[in-house]
């Protein structure tokens, strides 16, 4: 885990830049771990604090040129290879060939032209901002938010985070920061800020592939995939649930011979924790259960960082790089095509965006509650209209598989952002296997009949992998089926705890109170729905996880 953030001027860094630059510089004193590297030019100040996750930070630096990435490239196993090779060919064609998930900066010293750019899929953010006439630019939304220097708020953006959990374009909370779209990258130099996309994912949308080659691709470009990001590793740790997704990430380290510290994390008599442990069983995984009040409070990510990254663990210190985890992050859209429900496929297949819109707000329940937003009504016709203007972008490719590019583009932003942004307190990166253009190139070959509910999924299971179902599995509602015997509660049939008790009720109110977004917000009305959530006459939780959301940033 690393993050990445500087300021640039063509014309040079001033005395009115020099605050900024020594609030980035107090990032290297206030954290104690971590490798800082760090590098001050005429124009530049530009600064890494890598926590070596992936093994020794990648920062380069020459008399003519200054390049340093965060994540994998996985153009290698070595990620410093893979940053000097692309820093010494730095072209649409090399990124292209980028299939990990990564940020990358490069400084040429001699032309004073600053690139950069995110991964094809936009996992890993990059966020940037202006102030006089310098261009400042974070991997750390966070970073750039506690500059001090005046934000704005952005109706659009966080009403789109407040309702779909994600944002679109290149939206944020605020007007003055944006973030990079997947598969661009922005040049900075003394002809101003240009934005261009080097991956182009409808050309990909159009490549048919035939079912079986499309199986035999896929098992390849997993295992190539695998390998690049395992590289010596001989113990490793994953996440194991009682899905599909954690579960072929552990086949894929299973059939390597490796040594493997499984983690789970479960409530008591749940299918979830059933189907994990038959599946540790079935394949000789040594399964580490944490129980859990509630899977949904926390993201695993979360849990791992409190969990294991404090050194406690047994197994911490026999790992090979104990800051990584193996995860199955992506899957279920990637390969299983979820949130694609028969009633969005139907919209879809009339090709009437219009129609598409308002069947996945319908779907996502993406609603802006008019009793305690101010202009709830013209924000939701914004929303809508935002949500067709991304469905839009992707040309003449049919709008069945257009719907598909806007979840893989979209939704899979928000999976990470969290951890990715508290970098400082996760100190762990992940091994994200199905965020991979090539791994999913195989899936967007086929008709999406084919591959939603899991159905491609399975085949690929069923010809590459039968060992993951040869023990129950926690299928999605609606999805094929697992027809195995299984115990214990379906997670989709879960009484969730209350979700907002009386104290994170009263502490979203007050700091509502304090927020330049209460503008937003019908406080009487709020104040209303907060009282009787707290004394339990009424429950409002998706009132007040709007507002929490609103309040996130």
């Amino acid at each position: 885990m690393a993050k990445l953030f500087g300021i640039y001027c063509a014309s040079g860094l001033t005395q009115q830049h020099d605050f900024i630059i020594e609030k980035f510089k107090l990032e290297e004193k206030n954290r104690v771990d971590g490798q800082f590297n760090s590098v001050q030019e005429r124009a530049l100040y530009m600064a890494t604090l890598d926590y070596q996750t992936f093994g020794p930070s990648a920062f380069l630096q020459t008399d003519s040129q200054i390049a340093t990435l965060v994540g994998h490239p996985l153009l290698s196993s070595d990620r410093v290879r893979d940053l000097d090779t692309l820093n010494k060919n730095y072209t649409d064609n090399m990124l292209k060939s980028c299939e990990g998930v990564f940020c990358m900066a490069r400084y040429n010293i001699e032309s004073n032209c600053l690139d950069i750019a995110t991964d094809a899929l936009g996992i890993r953010p990059f966020y940037y901002m202006y102030y006089e006439e310098a261009f400042i630019f974070s991997t750390q939304f966070s970073l750039l938010k506690e500059l001090g220097l005046p934000l704005t708020c952005n109706e659009e953006g966080m009403m789109e985070y407040a309702t779909l959990g994600y944002y679109l374009f290149d939206h944020t909370h605020y007007q003055e920061i944006s973030c990079i779209q997947p598969g661009h990258r922005v040049q900075a130099s003394s002809l101003g800020v240009r934005k261009t996309q080097y991956f182009d994912w409808c050309a990909l949308a159009k490549a048919g592939e035939y079912y079986e080659g499309a199986l035999e691709g896929l098992k390849q470009d997993l295992d190539n995939n695998v390998d690049k990001y395992l590289g010596n590793d001989k113990h490793v740790l994953t996440t194991l649930s009682g899905g599909l997704d954690s579960r072929l990430i552990a086949c894929l380290l299973k059939r390597r011979n490796l040594d493997m510290s499984a983690l789970n994390f479960s409530q008591v008599k749940t299918q979830d924790l059933y189907c994990a442990q038959a599946f540790a069983d079935s394949q000789n995984i040594n399964l580490d259960v944490i129980k859990v009040k509630d899977t949904q409070a926390k993201t695993v990510e979360d849990r791992l960082g409190k969990h294991w990254r404090n050194g406690a663990h047994p197994d911490y210190y026999r790992v090979t790089r104990p800051g990584l985890s193996w995860s199955g992050n992506g899957g279920s859209v990637g390969l299983g095509v979820i949130y694609y429900s028969e009633k969005v496929y139907q919209a879809a297949l009339t090709q009437d965006v219009e129609h598409l819109a308002d069947a996945y707000l319908s779907q996502q329940f993406a609603y802006i509650p008019k009793s305690i937003i101010r202009g709830a009504e013209g924000m939701q016709a914004t929303l809508k209209a935002n949500i067709i203007r991304s469905l839009k972008q992707f040309g003449d490719v049919p709008l069945d598989k257009a719907y598909y590019l806007f979840l893989l583009l979209n939704d899979q932003h928000h999976h990470l952002a969290i951890p990715f942004d508290k970098v400082d307190d996760y100190q762990m990166d992940f091994c994200l296997p199905f965020y991979s253009w090539k791994v999913l190139r195989h899936v967007l070959s086929q008709p999406i009949s084919r591959v939603r509910k899991h159905r491609f999924y399975h085949d690929f299971l069923q010809y590459a992998f039968p060992e993951a179902l040869d023990a129950p599995w926690q299928a999605y509602p609606d999805h094929i089926p697992c027809t195995l015997p299984k115990e214990g509660i379906d997670q989709w049939q879960i009484k969730r705890p209350k979700q907002f008790n009386t104290a994170k009720v009263y502490g979203l109110l007050f700091s509502l109170m304090f927020s330049q977004h209460k503008r937003m917000v019908n406080i009487p009305s709020f104040s209303v729905v907060a009282v009787l959530h707290s004394l339990g006459l009424k429950v409002y939780n998706d009132k007040l996880k709007v507002v929490e959301n609103m309040l996130k940033w």
